[in-house]
């Protein structure tokens, strides 16, 4: 049985007296309630329970007192919500604002809205008012003038704030409506607000402070290289503590553990599995509402009848378990998702993307059955638009947001587990508290309605309920009071502990100063330092606090105020500390298969990928079967305007369509300037209508515009250039070909043929750079044009780029005569076509004979390719050849 986390005699009396105990959370107050039922079950089947309460849940209990008495101080006054509270806020600052010179729209997002609110929190809790802030900043006249409307808008429909009520508790005591207290005993308190210690003084004359006395127990410093390092061994150590004795009190106290919460459990998971410890972990930090998976997925459900939603919203609610689609086949969410991916589009409405899910859907062998799966989000398609028109109350919206969650397929069709059936408990208390808006006594819109739901939705904690856990991970101020048999303290370096001065930007420095406030003050965070330092070293037998030498290139050193502590090395207490999950270190896990090559059958499988094959073959053979024969590609990712392929498919289908009008030299040369302008405005706007049907940026006039210029510009400077040729006629426009290696035959599509003086001349166009000498060697890194020569009958006897690339407009090729400036001309062109078709049927024996070797040949074209690394593992091949070196050598 794990040990109390209360020391419970230094309690006992004001326990045994009836007394009130109040604490600063809630936590330490239950915990003290279980440790005394622990202790007076011994002597006892029955017994008062103990009036042990956090001081917030007290001063809640003596404001529903006033209630039920309904007296005059709280007649008719109301509490005001945390977003009724928010929505006021936003209201008074919008109201500020458009009544200022300053433009309305600076505070229409209610950016302000929760330092405005955190910052009068304050003020009252300091027992202050707006009256006494001096307007000596700008800031702090424009905060008074947003409190001012604030409270206005809250005494217009009789609300108080939470701190005011405390005001009138204190009154309640003060006017004998509220019972005194005898005695209040106050434990775990390191400070306590103004306002909270005026209402203890109204309700006793005496306070009863409780301190841990001091144990003697070790304690130990250590230092760590970083901030990671410090976690790890941290959670390392916890793990080898609770292996070696599962029933003790462990503790890990992390300052700032709300920002590093996926990192912690992260970690600490790792390090208990690795350890084989199944025990319960308690994180005092709790996850927003919004961030846990079945509300999260709720959320992202209803935002979909918003007008537009990114693709990767989209993508997320397809494999949702939550959701209707978790009923499909993945083959069809994989055909839904390239589908989606394949307009390359940034956002999606309802509409658009259901589109794609009925084309997906009606190419499954089971269509009819996943259509009535589906019937019920296809329903939502015809009503989302009448929806978004609708203003009603915030209880409508509530039977509105159930219903349509319900029609979604919400949670899902899996049984639920006990932490998402805990968030769907929280989630209907949350879907309450929605409800409470109607107070506001209006009526708002659907994405009002969605907007106030995520915004609570955020700010509620979500606290997975665990049973009594042997490990205790909590923040700074969390851990106070508790008792542990060993605690590790993080983070204890000079710029953490004590914490620094923080000054609120909205009040005058000097007002804070003289009131003490919160991080006003060095001396004040000193003394709390000072005050939590004690109390952990009171409350655990063994201590060790650490703190990292370097924070991202910031040099750091232990606080002044751990320094009666043995300074030890780190591996005296962690030895062997991982920086990597012990998962991915562990061969003994790993199996190396040798695989036989698997030659190329045309009859079992077909291939794709033209002059490609060869080219990717030559790079790097893996890459080419994975291409070709496995068919692996990226996803399609989403894109603004035109691709650099768009691109070049826009130029060749306007030089297609050029050519296939004057069909040779003589009739460009015979247009004038003009008419040669005329005739490619029209082409080019042909091309631009095609490709418009596939790109809709091409259907805004703005962007058309700017495309028809650039091409306009740079085809002219084209054609300017193909004057300078001798004459020529185009005889073959896109023509298909192909080359025969054994059985692996290569498909051609070649973009254009002339005929010059009875010599033809292949012509490729290229919208980039061209490299000559890729056409070259026993693997060439390019063989587009060597395999454009063996594809024509009679071979041609020359081949060229058309490199029609602004700035840099030439013709680059080869070839027995010379058609053009600056062209290679080969004195033996039998012979060079001899080399290539040698070159190239290497090639191509290799890819027809299975060869799969991972081997880089061209290392520029891999980074093309790096959506195939994990398929290819490049960038692990040294460890993999070492495991195989070990593997042989056994």
């Amino acid at each position: 049985m794990l040990p109390p986390l209360i020391d419970i005699n230094l309690i006992r009396e004001p326990l045994e007296a009836g007394n009130l105990i109040l604490t600063p959370n809630h936590r330490l107050a239950a915990q003290i309630a279980q440790s005394w039922a622990i202790e007076i079950r011994q002597h006892k089947a029955v017994w008062n329970a103990p009036r042990v309460y956090s001081i917030d849940h007290w001063l809640r209990h003596c404001w529903d007192e006033l209630q039920d008495q309904n007296h005059a101080l709280v007649s008719g006054l109301a509490i005001v919500g945390q977003q009724q509270s928010r929505y006021y806020w936003d209201r008074a600052i919008a109201d500020c604002g458009a009544q200022s010179a300053i433009d309305a729209s600076t505070y229409a997002d209610g950016r302000f809205s929760k330092l405005a609110s955190e910052t009068h929190r304050i003020v009252q809790n300091w027992n202050l008012s707006e009256q006494q802030i001096p307007k000596s900043t700008p800031s702090s006249r424009q905060f008074i003038e947003w409190v001012e409307a604030y409270n206005k808008l809250l005494s217009r429909n009789q609300l108080i704030t939470i701190a005011t009520s405390w005001q009138l508790v204190a009154q309640g005591f003060a006017q004998s409506a509220l019972a005194g207290e005898d005695k209040i005993a106050l434990y775990g308190f390191q400070s306590m607000p103004p306002l909270q210690q005026a209402v203890i003084a109204q309700a006793t004359d005496c306070q009863q402070p409780i301190t841990p006395q001091p144990v003697d127990g070790d304690g130990w410093l250590v230092a760590c290289a970083d901030p990671q390092q410090e976690l790890i061994a941290a959670t390392q150590w916890a793990a080898q503590q609770l292996a070696d004795n599962p029933n003790q009190r462990i503790g890990l106290v992390i300052p700032e553990l709300d920002h590093s919460l996926a990192q912690v459990s992260r970690l600490t998971a790792e390090s208990l599995t690795e350890k084989g410890v199944d025990v319960a972990v308690n994180i005092s930090a709790g996850t927003s509402l919004l961030e846990t998976t079945l509300v999260r997925s709720a959320v992202e459900l209803l935002g979909i009848f918003q007008y537009q939603r990114p693709l990767s919203q989209w993508l997320e609610l397809l494999y949702s378990p939550y959701s209707v689609f978790s009923q499909l086949p993945m083959q069809v969410l994989v055909d839904i998702e390239l589908a989606v991916r394949k307009c390359k589009a940034f956002d999606f409405t309802l509409e658009r993307f259901l589109n794609h899910v009925s084309a997906a859907v009606r190419l499954s062998p089971h269509a009819d059955s996943i259509a009535v799966q589906l019937k019920s989000i296809f329903e939502c398609r015809s009503n989302h638009r009448k929806n978004n028109k609708i203003r009603q109350s915030f209880s409508q919206w509530r039977a509105f947001f159930e219903c349509s969650l319900s029609d979604l397929g919400w949670p899902g069709h899996h049984k639920l587990n006990t932490f998402e059936y805990q968030q769907r408990e929280h989630w209907q208390r949350l879907l309450e508290q929605f409800c409470r808006l109607d107070n506001l006594g209006i009526e708002v819109g659907l994405t009002t309605a969605r907007k106030h739901l995520v915004q609570m939705a955020q700010d509620a904690v979500f606290h997975p309920q665990t049973g009594d856990a042997p490990l205790q991970i909590l923040g700074l101020l969390e851990g106070a009071g508790l008792k542990f048999d060993q605690l590790w303290i993080l983070g204890m370096h000079s710029q953490n502990f004590p914490a620094a001065v923080n000054i609120n930007p909205l009040l005058p420095a000097d007002f804070q100063r003289c009131h003490a406030m919160p991080h006003s003050l060095p001396e004040r965070e000193l003394n709390i330092a000072k005050a939590l330092w004690r109390d952990y070293r009171s409350n655990a037998r063994r201590l060790i606090a650490s703190y990292p030498l370097l924070r991202g290139e910031e040099q750091l050193t232990a606080s002044p105020l751990v320094l009666d502590v043995t300074r030890v090395a780190l591996d005296q207490l962690v030895g062997n500390i991982r920086r990597q999950p012990h998962w991915l270190e562990r061969p003994d896990e790993t199996e190396l298969v040798a695989e036989a090559t698997i030659a190329y059958n045309p009859e079992r499988e077909k291939i794709k990928g033209g002059s490609m094959l060869l080219k990717n073959q030559s790079s790097m053979p893996f890459n080419a079967f994975a291409i070709h024969r496995l068919w692996a590609e990226p996803l399609q990712q989403p894109i603004a305007g035109l691709t650099a392929k768009d691109r070049g498919i826009l130029l060749h289908d306007i030089l297609y369509r050029l050519w296939g009008e004057w069909r040779n030299a003589a009739h460009l040369h015979s247009l004038n300037e003009q008419q040669i302008s005329d005739a490619l405005e029209q082409v080019i706007e042909q091309s631009l209508t095609a490709l418009g049907t596939q790109h809709p940026v091409l259907l805004g006039s703005r962007f058309r515009q700017l495309e028809h210029s650039r091409l306009q510009k740079l085809i002219i400077a084209w054609l300017t250039h193909e004057k300078s040729r001798p004459a020529f006629d185009v005889i073959g426009r896109e023509q298909v070909a192909s080359v025969d290696f054994g059985d692996l035959q290569i498909t051609l599509r070649l973009d254009r043929i002339d005929q010059i003086d009875g010599q033809s001349l292949v012509i490729d166009y290229k919208s980039g750079e061209v490299t000559p000498s890729h056409w070259q060697g026993d693997r060439p890194k390019d063989p587009q044009l060597p395999l454009y020569i063996m594809a024509t009958n009679p071979q041609a006897s020359g081949c060229a780029f058309a490199q029609i690339k602004g700035g840099n407009i030439k013709f680059i090729g080869i070839g027995e005569s010379s058609f053009f400036d600056q062209q290679a001309v080969i004195d033996n062109w039998p012979e060079q076509r001899e080399q290539w078709r040698k070159a190239l049927s290497n090639l191509a024996r290799e890819f027809s004979s299975g060869l799969a070797t991972i081997e880089v040949y061209d290392s520029a074209a891999l980074n093309f390719q790096e959506y195939l690394l994990p398929l290819n593992r490049y960038l692990e091949l040294t460890t993999i050849n070492g495991q195989l070196s070990i593997s042989e050598a056994d």
